[in-house]
């Protein structure tokens, strides 16, 4: 999955604004972030048109990008919660 700069530093600044609203809130951590994706989802699916077969292969690339990341994560590629590349 390949991601400009922009949209990532964006995305991950709503996270952390999501991190410290759960919070402030006293809410379970990812409560938030579970809750809000699932609306995006949804939100996407129906402004895209896309039938129930293209947003599960949206949804199945968006988990293999997270286990890349663990992966690498693991393996010491990233080098902490900014996920910089390291060389």
């Amino acid at each position: 999955m390949n991601v400009e700069r922009d949209v990532l530093a964006f995305a991950t600044s709503l996270l952390q604004s999501m991190r410290e609203t759960e919070q402030t809130q006293g809410w379970a951590s990812g409560d938030l972030l579970r809750t809000t994706l699932r609306l995006l989802v949804v939100a996407g699916a129906d402004a895209h048109g896309w039938d129930a077969d293209e947003l599960a292969e949206e949804v199945r690339e968006l988990i293999e990008a997270v286990e890349h990341r663990n992966a690498a994560a693991r393996s010491g590629l990233f080098d902490g919660p900014g996920m910089t590349v390291r060389h």
